[in-house]
């Protein structure tokens, strides 16, 4: 008899990284429109302004991996999604663009560390013989927050015209998803 691949733990890890992504997507699309109206920055200021957050996550991936091997990956887990969403309150600080370009660009790091500790936690917590299957599975839950997240976004500011309640709405998004993964 196979094991069950829906047990509850995997659940959590799957909805805790659909909000994780979904504050990160929610973003992306419009971030470049905030930085042109808020900051008048040009279009290449924009670009590099934007591209720390991928760099430094890139970076911090490498040794993601070595501090969930070497610590309690929970606790990886924990403190990589607080200071995840807590880069969120550093967006509605930000009150100059050299301070947003910090604050971006120091987010990548618990988003690279974070990526990492979710998707092990993930593979911890599926059954062995299920764990192809399951990682297909929460991949999707990527997909689905990145297809979802930026039109929910585009909506949202459409009829608000507001940056202040996107930033609110990814920061609530992602305390949920730390809250959910902390009960794992």
């Amino acid at each position: 008899m196979q094991e069950r691949l829906w047990n509850k733990n995997y659940c959590k890890v799957m909805t805790a990284n659909f909000a994780l992504f979904f504050a990160f997507y929610e973003l992306t699309p419009l971030l470049p429109l905030y930085l042109s109206e808020h900051f008048g920055a040009t279009k290449d200021v924009i670009g590099l302004v934007l591209s720390g957050y991928t760099i430094t996550a890139l970076v911090f991936r490498p040794f993601s991996g070595f501090m969930v091997d070497s610590f309690p990956r929970k606790t990886v887990l924990m403190v990589s999604f607080a200071f995840f969403s807590l880069f969120f309150v550093g967006y509605l600080a930000a009150s100059t663009l050299l301070l947003f370009t910090i604050v971006r660009t120091l987010h990548g790091g618990p988003f690279g560390a974070l990526t990492v500790a979710n998707s092990t936690v993930a593979i911890d917590v599926l059954p062995s013989s299920r764990r192809t299957e399951g990682i297909g599975y929460y991949g999707l839950s990527n997909n689905l927050a990145m297809a979802i997240a930026p039109t929910i976004a585009i909506f949202i500011y459409r009829y608000t015209q507001s940056f202040e309640l996107l930033f609110w709405l990814a920061l609530v998004v992602a305390c949920v998803g730390w809250l959910v993964d902390a009960t794992v």
